[in-house]
């Protein structure tokens, strides 16, 4: 029930400064010529992610949001900080370079610092793949709460963490290219058409006889975006961490250590003469 009133929350507000007012030509002639109807009148309510109980009391609504109301409000408290707001874009932008950085960094920290022992702890994140559209909305510029946080990643996705192969990540590259390139950390890939005219990881060329540690989410491991190239890994480990959890968890981490959210400004994915 708590997501589904966070959900309901992340809907109104992405209607915010949107509402809908009732037009008297959508009453019948007895409704409009009745003296008490006469005498009612509305507003405009500009919706919001505030709920205020006062305003109503009389909603047979009421008793049920104000049961969760107390929990949701934790949701709303601010964890971080982010000073200029961050925002969505292709090839690259703010939004989307901070966040797979993150998330590259959260799983190397979480290989250093598992007590699991399906996995390698000196093994290290060569690069970090998410896609554009798990990304749902933007960072905004000031406080950051958890409630922000499930606006931008709604969805169930866990990190998993795998190895490849060099000539697979070279063909997950070259599918990038035919397709349309996503959100990574870590490599610079120049697509000129539906070529790759440069890839670096790492700032070195793929070397198709390395073995490379890639942290991705289970939809694109499973398949998704028909990302098929990621199934040809060496091995692969479920984290079981969904992605809200992470990034709560990394901005907490950060603000404890007295630092913001801050965007990132390199040309990591370059697309040219690519055909609409």
């Amino acid at each position: 029930m708590k997501r589904v009133l966070l959900c309901i929350l992340a809907i109104a507000s992405s209607l915010s400064l949107q509402a809908q007012r009732v037009k008297k030509a959508e009453y019948t002639s007895a409704q409009l010529g009745n003296k008490d109807f006469s005498k009612i009148s509305w507003t405009t309510v500009t919706m919001d992610k505030r709920f205020e109980t006062s305003k109503g009391d009389n909603l047979a609504t009421t008793p049920v949001i104000a049961k969760y109301k107390p929990e949701v409000d934790k949701y709303c408290e601010p964890i971080g900080f982010c000073p200029t707001g961050l925002l969505r874009g292709y090839p690259v932008a703010p939004m989307s370079s901070w966040a797979v950085d993150a998330f590259r960094e959260y799983a190397q920290n979480w290989i250093d610092t598992t007590s699991r022992t399906d996995i390698d702890k000196n093994a290290r994140i060569d690069f970090a793949l998410m896609n554009f559209g798990g990304i749902r909305t933007e960072m905004p510029k000031g406080n950051v709460s958890k409630y922000d946080i499930l606006s931008i990643f709604p969805f169930d996705n866990y990190l998993v963490i795998e190895e490849m192969d060099g000539d697979k990540v070279r063909m997950l590259m070259e599918f990038f290219a035919k397709t349309r390139g996503q959100v990574l950390s870590n490599v610079f890939l120049h697509i000129d058409g539906d070529t790759v005219k440069e890839c670096l990881i790492g700032g070195k060329p793929i070397d198709d006889n390395r073995k490379y540690v890639v942290a991705t989410i289970d939809f694109l491991y499973q398949g998704g975006d028909n990302l098929y190239p990621l199934k040809y890994s060496n091995w692969m480990v479920e984290t079981r961490k969904k992605m809200m959890d992470i990034f709560i968890e990394y901005i907490q981490n950060l603000t404890a250590r007295g630092k913001k959210i801050e965007k990132s400004t390199d040309n990591r994915l370059v697309v040219e003469n690519k055909k609409k």
